[in-house]
């Protein structure tokens, strides 16, 4: 039976825990010693709602641990030992530790359950850890274990035996078998597998004896991940019956369909993606929605929220450039493959708390100079969410103030500025988040009627707004977010 202690509507969660779940948040919260919630999805620390800044790595050095608490981060990624926690908690943050492959268990298996328990009887009660993680991109990984060998090393593969055919085979049947090749090739390229597979069996066939790799076919590939959605729900409530006070988050690869993800997340507390976009060109192709700029963090973060109705979206961003990664990824070249600037990490981290986000992670810092600008960069932004903490943890408002954008020459029509509003104690705190690539001229309106009268401070600039009727007018640049509020204690030191 399960009880997490996640207050309404955040309990409604799909799939086959739904009604136990439902059951267990009859109340606003459920007991202290269970993982509490906000509707909006933000974890309870000590009684306190609170924004996860968190970094995959964790740094050899305490200098550098040191300077990710300073800067607003409260979560890193650690190993399951005890030393590695006790370290963690002595700079005063929290971990996170990954369960990988140990948490699929298939039916019936004794011995893998005692592991998996095992884990989590020796460091649940550990002061640091804050999170489980399941294993990273699983879904994602079983298909792209197909798709690798159907569009890439198969037809490769094969290619080479069909040369060598042709040395001791008639040059008609070389051409005829070539001829499979090719439409085994463009059937794969449509997404007809099936149609694809069955001609590929037969080349392996008549070239080699038969398909070395037959649990490769798309079809078995697609029937394994769901399989291993069981099996990963079969060892979070293992987890669960031990362990009622930890989040259990899940990762994924910007890749997956809703449904398969959906079959994934029953029995997690929080899932999200990682998502790499910058810079913007044809060669860095992290992602696979049509758009392909820094707002595309907003769309995945979309995608994840749909993917785990009703439960917290925890978004991994990018620390790196593409050509930090040495030859494993495309592009290697200085250009294309650069660091994301300043503005763009910044705006990464707001487009995916404005969407719905309620953590971040960065991965790939591990690759960065710790003296560069990109790391100088995370530790600003870090410094800057974490001073407007108590502003994007608050509850939305019953209504959201709105923003019509004035007549410009670019391709919009007037809703390109989206705003979101929060009360903080006795104060205000005004996001205008402006997703199109050129700036825009805005009229706010829809404000409370508290806010009649009182000054609404840019924050981080000299700006000034007075709040008449319900609202005010100002401008924002392409691809950014302006914060206002009605005290500059939100601004960052």
């Amino acid at each position: 039976m399960y009880h997490f202690a996640i207050s309404l509507p955040r309990c409604l969660f799909r799939g086959v825990l739904a009604c136990a779940l439902a059951l267990a948040c009859v109340g606003a919260y459920a007991a202290q010693d269970q993982v509490q919630f906000t509707e909006e999805g933000f974890v309870y620390i000590d009684g306190q709602p609170r924004l996860i800044l968190g970094s995959y790595e964790l740094p050899d050095d305490d200098t550098v641990l040191q300077e990710l608490a300073d800067n607003g981060y409260n979560l890193v990624r650690a190993k399951a030992d005890k030393a590695v926690l006790d370290r963690i908690h002595a700079h005063g943050m929290y971990a996170w530790i990954p369960l990988g492959g140990k948490l699929a268990l298939k039916e019936g298996d004794t011995a893998a359950r005692a592991g998996l328990a095992a884990t989590i009887e020796g460091f649940k009660g550990h002061p640091a850890l804050l999170s489980w993680e399941g294993p990273d991109e699983a879904l994602w990984l079983e298909w792209f274990r197909a798709y690798d060998w159907i569009t890439s090393q198969q037809p490769a593969q094969l290619m080479e035996l069909l040369g060598k055919a042709a040395a001791d085979q008639p040059a008609e049947k070389v051409a005829e078998l070539g001829v499979m090749l090719d439409k085994a090739i463009k059937l794969s390229y449509r997404g007809l597998w099936k149609e694809s597979e069955a001609l590929y069996d037969t080349l392996w066939k008549e070239l080699a004896g038969a398909n070395p790799h037959p649990e490769r076919h798309v079809s078995v590939c697609i029937a394994r991940a769901h399989e291993l959605g069981d099996e990963l729900t079969r060892g979070w409530e293992c987890v669960w019956e031990l362990d009622k006070r930890h989040v259990f988050w899940q990762n994924h690869a910007p890749g997956n369909s809703i449904a398969d993800m959906q079959h994934h997340n029953r029995a997690v507390h929080a899932a999200g993606c990682d998502i790499y976009p910058m810079p913007f060109n044809t060669g860095v192709r992290h992602g696979q929605l049509a758009d392909k700029n820094v707002t595309e963090v907003g769309g995945y973060t979309d995608i994840m929220d749909a993917s785990a109705p009703g439960k917290a979206c925890w978004m991994v961003l990018q620390g790196f450039g593409w050509c930090d990664l040495g030859d494993r990824f495309n592009p290697t070249d200085p250009v294309n493959g650069r660091r994301p600037t300043y503005d763009e990490t910044r705006f990464m981290a707001y487009n995916a708390l404005l969407h719905g986000a309620d953590a971040i992670l960065y991965w790939g810092t591990h690759a960065i100079e710790k003296d560069s600008k990109l790391w100088r960069d995370l530790m600003k932004v870090g410094r800057e969410l974490r001073a407007l903490e108590p502003a994007l943890v608050a509850p939305k408002p019953a209504t959201e103030p709105v923003a019509v954008a004035e007549g410009t020459f670019a391709s919009a029509n007037g809703d390109q500025v989206k705003l979101v509003l929060r009360q903080a104690g006795d104060d205000w705190v005004l996001f205008a988040h402006n997703e199109s690539p050129i700036g825009a001229a805005f009229q706010v309106s829809g404000l409370p009627d508290a806010l009649n009268g009182k000054t609404l401070y840019r924050l981080d600039s000299d700006e000034e707004h007075l709040v008449e009727a319900g609202g005010f007018r100002d401008g924002v640049r392409g691809h950014d977010v302006q914060v206002y509020a009605t005290s500059r204690r939100f601004e960052a030191e």
